[in-house]
């Protein structure tokens, strides 16, 4: 037997036993629930508002971080462009040295022939 069995043996049904619950105090149903109830859904609501703050927040620390990575890129673009440039610049300047080096050789050789 259960304990709400043996109890409901020994004392009968009383005014304090809920069907399906047992024995215990009845549920209130007075102004204090109200008021507790209110005081839940106030709770409740300011709980909701803070997130959609802290949401709020986050989407914008987001999108800050957006706009700073897509600047980076964009600087990084521009830094591969002038490398490229750079780099053209460079081996235009190694092929004409070494022109002007095999110039100056065969001038040597000429020179030293005469």
């Amino acid at each position: 037997m259960t304990i709400d069995e043996i109890v409901g043996a020994g004392l009968g049904k009383k005014s304090g036993y809920i069907k399906g619950l047992g024995y215990g105090p009845k549920p209130n149903t007075t102004r204090a629930t109200q008021r507790r109830t209110t005081e839940l859904e106030d709770s409740l609501k300011k709980a909701k508002q803070e997130a959609a703050r802290a949401q709020n927040e986050l989407q914008n620390r987001l999108n800050a971080a957006e706009t700073v990575v897509e600047s980076q890129q964009s600087h990084i673009q521009d830094q591969q462009s002038q490398i490229k440039a750079l780099n053209f610049q460079l081996n235009t300047i190694a092929a004409r040295q070494e022109e002007m080096l095999k110039k100056c050789n065969f001038l040597l050789a000429h020179r030293c022939q005469s």
